[in-house]
């Protein structure tokens, strides 16, 4: 197979679920509804391809408590949050400030992973990223169609890519004793239990509002944005180096931003395109000043 290709399969589908996740939400579906319904998609997706393909499938019980960690730190929460912020946010601006979860990973692994403390060598990517940051929130942040709460959606997006890094840390931290193929189905079975299970009796759902339209875009997020996505990303780390999966996290909230511009309508402004350079530019300067713990099967040559 060629590596470039689940690395541009993870990369759309991706970058699609962001952009398909604000078009339901502006067909007037709220995050309390899509998501139970997204996680079971992805769930039941999941498991067509473990039949199919018989892949992901562990009965190790070391990966389901360790899935149910990171299933619940590292994909509900932060999906929770991050839908939430799409509801006050366009794409353009919520994307970029998701790409900062680099960034505290980073942070993130100083305290949680061995061999991964933070170096003054990072420090101008940090700086830089948070630069474009106030550039595109302090700035540009009023000036862009489409937000309704600026700061309430920056609130969300910002405790999202804090859990996401927390995530990114912790899985790093277990990279060495077990496989990433292992905690798939932990993680999808755990994520799916907390949004589709415990999320109703708090937040109840309004399936009401979910016509044919948004039901196929849901179904798309869940089979294609989520389960492929992540699959695709895995057999790419099974054969691709680590600063080349390294661009997904650069790539993804730029594809994001121009297929929002593309099929959302949304404008591409004067700060949007300076917030986004700056973030790229720091994140990419921050994480090639990072040494990393290795993952099995992934090379790690930078």
């Amino acid at each position: 197979m060629n590596p470039w290709t689940p690395l541009v399969a993870a990369t759309i589908g991706w970058a699609a679920s962001a952009v398909l996740t604000r078009a339901v939400i502006v067909r007037g579906v709220d995050t309390w509804t899509m998501i139970p319904i997204r996680m079971v998609f992805a769930l039941l997706t999941l498991l067509v391809v473990m039949i199919f393909y018989r892949r992901f499938w562990t009965t190790n019980p070391r990966a389901w408590r360790i899935g149910l960690l990171l299933g619940t730190v590292a994909m509900a929460f932060p999906m929770i949050l991050m839908t939430l912020a799409l509801e006050d946010l366009p794409v353009s601006l919520g994307s970029l400030l998701i790409a900062l979860i680099p960034l505290a990973t980073i942070g993130a692994a100083h305290f949680l992973v061995d061999g991964e403390e933070f170096n003054a060598g990072s420090l101008p990517g940090l700086l830089i990223a948070l630069l474009g940051s106030g550039l595109l929130v302090g700035i540009g942040g009023d000036t862009i169609e489409g937000v309704d709460n600026l700061w309430r959606g920056v609130l969300f997006v910002t405790a999202g890519v804090i859990l996401a890094g927390i995530g990114g840390a912790l899985s790093r931290k277990y990279a060495l004793e077990l496989s990433s193929e292992e905690l798939v189905l932990p993680q999808f079975t755990v994520n799916t239990f907390v949004v589709a299970a415990i999320l109703p009796w708090l937040f109840p759902m309004d399936i009401s509002t979910v016509d044919g339209p948004s039901m196929l875009m849901i179904f798309l997020i869940g089979a294609v944005g989520t389960t492929f996505a992540f699959g695709a990303f895995l057999i790419a780390a099974g054969i691709n180096p680590a600063s080349r999966l390294a661009l997904t996290g650069y790539s993804v909230p730029v594809l994001a931003v121009a297929m929002a511009v593309v099929f959302l309508g949304e404008e591409l402004t004067l700060p949007i395109i300076a917030g986004a350079t700056l973030i790229i530019i720091g994140v990419v300067l921050a994480e090639r000043s990072t040494a990393h713990v290795p993952e099995p099967g992934v090379a790690t040559s930078r």
